[in-house]
């Protein structure tokens, strides 16, 4: 289970329980997604994100925001998330063009590339369809030390989850660097 932020509705406020904080309750309480959906729909949510659940059987995105949940299942055995809503209540309020202009085009990049593509047979094919150049809309990110402060974005790292075998799998970095740097490996018990 995980969560990100996405910059939403301006309905966000004082009180309710942070996304953060909600991401530790549902990985420590939930032992699958259902229960997992259960707890976030139960909690108070003042600000905005978006979590992506999964176990061993079952995934689901859903956007967060004070409008309310709401899920999105996947398509073609698929989820893609960028940083926007994918669902219409939140992103009717949302600040897209403020906080990522982008994100749209990312997203339909993704999507786009994953339907041209044969399904990929490794972990590093997959990755390797996230390598985005010139004239591409940057999924993954180089900081360019010309742009000014704030406009120095760059992808950190690379993070491949296999819920059946409860791994995460990390790389330093953006995916071009596969085959230059080495995954590291991370096991629950």
């Amino acid at each position: 289970m995980g969560g990100g932020r996405v910059h939403g509705p301006q309905r966000g406020g004082v009180g309710g329980i942070p996304v953060h904080v909600l991401a530790a309750i549902v990985l420590e309480e939930a032992g699958d997604v259902a229960e997992a959906v259960e707890i976030v729909r139960g909690a108070p949510v003042r600000s905005s994100g978006s979590f992506a659940l999964f176990d061993g059987t079952d995934a689901v995105l859903l956007d967060l925001s004070p409008v309310g949940v709401f899920p999105m299942q996947p398509q073609h055995d698929t989820l893609v998330r960028t940083n926007h809503f994918l669902t219409p209540a939140p992103a009717a309020e949302e600040k897209s063009w403020l906080y990522q202009p982008d994100s749209g085009e990312r997203y339909d990049f993704v999507r786009a590339r994953l339907a041209k593509a044969r399904p990929p047979a490794t972990l590093d094919e997959l990755v390797g369809l996230l390598v985005t150049g010139d004239g591409e809309p940057p999924v993954t990110c180089l900081p360019d030390p010309d742009k000014p402060l704030g406009q120095r974005w760059a992808s950190l790292a690379t993070v491949a989850l296999e819920p059946a075998t409860r791994t995460a799998r990390v790389l330093d970095g953006t995916p071009a660097g596969i085959g230059t740097r080495d995954w590291r490996v991370l096991t629950a018990g």
